[in-house]
């Protein structure tokens, strides 16, 4: 019987192998699709595959960014505008952060 370590480890060494094997592959150019290159390479890149489709489906803009926006808007005023970006980003986290509690 094997021990589970061993599996483990097979497993980490299979990982570490898909990954070297993505890694060689060459850059694509920023003009070019990203998905179209995973479906390309999908046989080669099988157990990455799934990963990109996850996090490649992902939509570029979301409702949470625009109510970041909308809140930053109200943070940053006339009166605050002094205010450095790390500050603002303090203040819209907290301002979350309390709402979120409600």
């Amino acid at each position: 019987m094997v021990a589970p370590e061993s599996s483990s480890d097979e497993e980490e060494d299979c990982i570490e192998t898909c990954v070297e094997r993505y890694k060689a592959e060459p850059t694509i150019a920023l003009e070019d699709c990203p998905q179209q290159w995973w479906s390309k390479h999908e046989g080669a890149h099988s157990k990455m595959a799934g990963l990109a489709r996850k996090y490649l489906a992902t939509p570029a803009t979301s409702v949470p960014r625009e109510r970041f926006f909308s809140l930053s808007g109200h943070v940053v005023q006339k009166k605050r505008a002094a205010l450095s970006s790390d500050n603002v980003n303090r203040l819209v986290c907290l301002s979350n952060w309390l709402s979120a509690k409600k």
